[in-house]
C-alpha cells in the first residue's frame, strides 16, 4: 500500500504540471515538435479531434486527429479559430483544412 504522505506529495507535484511543461509530441511526417510556443486546447466535443494547438507568431497549428498529431503551416488565426468554433470540427477539418487544393494547402515543408 502507498503511504498517504507519498500520495499527497504526488498530487502536489503533478497538480502543478501543465501541458506546456516538457510537452513534446510526435507529429506525422515531421518528428518531435515542442508545444511550448503553442497555445493548446483540449477538445472534448469532437470524436475526430482531440487537441488543437496554435502558434500565432509562426502561423502554425498542430492538431491531434484520431490520435495522430499533424502539423499545418501558414494557417491564418481566423481559420484556426473557425475550426474551434465550428458546429462540427471534423467536417470543418475535412473540408476547410485537409480538403484545400494542393496549391493552397497548409502543408509544411519537411526537412529531407
Amino acid at each position: 500500500m502507498i503511504p498517504e504522505k507519498l500520495i499527497i506529495l504526488l498530487f502536489a507535484v503533478l497538480g502543478n504540471a501543465t501541458w506546456a511543461d516538457a510537452d513534446v509530441v510526435e507529429v506525422r511526417n515531421a518528428g518531435p515538435v515542442d508545444l511550448a510556443p503553442f497555445v493548446c486546447t483540449d477538445i472534448t466535443r469532437s470524436t475526430m479531434i482531440g487537441r488543437a494547438c496554435y502558434n500565432e507568431a509562426e502561423r502554425s497549428a498542430v492538431i491531434e486527429i484520431r490520435s495522430t498529431y499533424r502539423q499545418f503551416c501558414d494557417m491564418p488565426k481566423a481559420t484556426f479559430d473557425a475550426l474551434l468554433d465550428a458546429p462540427s470540427m471534423g467536417q470543418f477539418y475535412l473540408k476547410q483544412i485537409r480538403g484545400r487544393p494542393s496549391d493552397r494547402s497548409y502543408t509544411c515543408p519537411h526537412p529531407s
